[in-house]
């Protein structure tokens, strides 16, 4: 976690911290859950091996009349590959967390789910439609 430290790049205003997104390029209050969401980017960039260009941050989906916002979602063979759903640190990974993550898998059909507030992480890879699930100890590198 320190190199990415060593890489946030930052800017004060007004007496708030704003945090600079790759992805979306441009700055966004650093907030709990904003510091997940730029840690896990950059994790997935830098020590995964994903392009900058197949993710995404906050897309909007739509799904029984209601629309959803995913956190990040990678694309492998423009196909969603990986969702992750990012929580605050001070927010437990609960029932009501995953539950929020297999409404987005049910959209998006991706190989694996992942869901963190930071200090703990649940990877899921899915299978076979969705019948069989594995736990995984880190995201997948990319091939």
């Amino acid at each position: 976690m320190n190199d990415y430290f060593n890489k946030m790049k930052t800017i004060n205003l007004k007496g708030k911290v704003y945090v600079f997104c790759f992805i979306r390029k441009q700055y966004y209050l650093l907030t709990q859950e904003e510091w997940v969401r730029q840690y896990i980017i950059y994790y997935i960039i830098n020590k995964r091996g994903y392009n900058v260009k197949d993710i995404y941050v906050e897309l909007k989906a739509y799904r029984a009349h209601m629309t959803h916002r995913m956190d990040i979602i990678v694309f492998k063979n423009k196909r969603p590959f990986i969702i992750v759903e990012c929580k605050s640190k001070y927010v437990n990974i609960s029932y009501t967390s995953c539950d929020q993550l297999m409404k987005y898998y049910l959209i998006c059909k991706s190989k694996y789910i992942v869901l963190t507030n930071g200090i703990k992480t649940i990877i899921f890879g899915v299978q076979n439609k969705g019948k069989d699930i594995e736990f995984l100890k880190d995201i997948p590198h990319n091939y």
